[in-house]
């Protein structure tokens, strides 16, 4: 009996006899999250076609923006006459912009951020083609949406 014990104790210093082995999965999941406020959402235009107001984004996710104009420019309140102008969308860390027509913006646009932007500042400029000429109401409505995107990878 000792020489079988002497035997298995033996036999157990090499791994292949007495190897014991565990395999650990590890997970994990944080759910995507996508939000901006912006700072001032009743943007007025200059006297010299100019108006910008900033958005404090935070996403933990690369991201998809998509843009629409309603009436893809100014609409003026006595005419069907609708004035251009240009937007600009530029992230500060990132040190990228991208601009747009208002008439293009008629038809959603979309930016794809692959960068992730935790309290981030974006920037919103628009500037008329034209000066406004005639005394009344101008007005359009900027629709900004912003969703996480796992596999952006896009633009910037």
């Amino acid at each position: 009996m000792i020489k079988r014990v002497g035997y298995l104790l033996f036999a157990c210093t090499f791994d292949a006899f007495c190897s014991s082995d565990v395999n650990l999965t590890l997970v994990g999941y944080i759910p995507s999250k996508c939000e901006f406020t912006a700072l001032n959402n009743n943007l007025t235009i200059s006297s010299k076609g100019y108006a910008s107001t900033e958005l404090v984004i935070d996403c933990n996710s690369p991201m998809r923006v998509s843009m629409q104009s309603e009436n893809g420019g100014l609409s003026y309140q006595h005419s069907t006459q609708i004035n251009s102008y240009n937007v600009t969308w530029s992230i500060e860390n990132l040190g990228k912009s991208e601009t747009y027509s208002s008439h293009l913006l008629k038809t959603t646009q979309y930016i794809n951020v692959g960068d992730i932007l935790f309290k981030s500042m974006a920037k919103l400029q628009l500037e008329l083609v034209e000066p406004l000429t005639y005394a009344g109401d101008y007005q359009d409505v900027i629709r900004i949406e912003m969703t996480p995107s796992a596999v952006s990878g896009g633009v910037w």
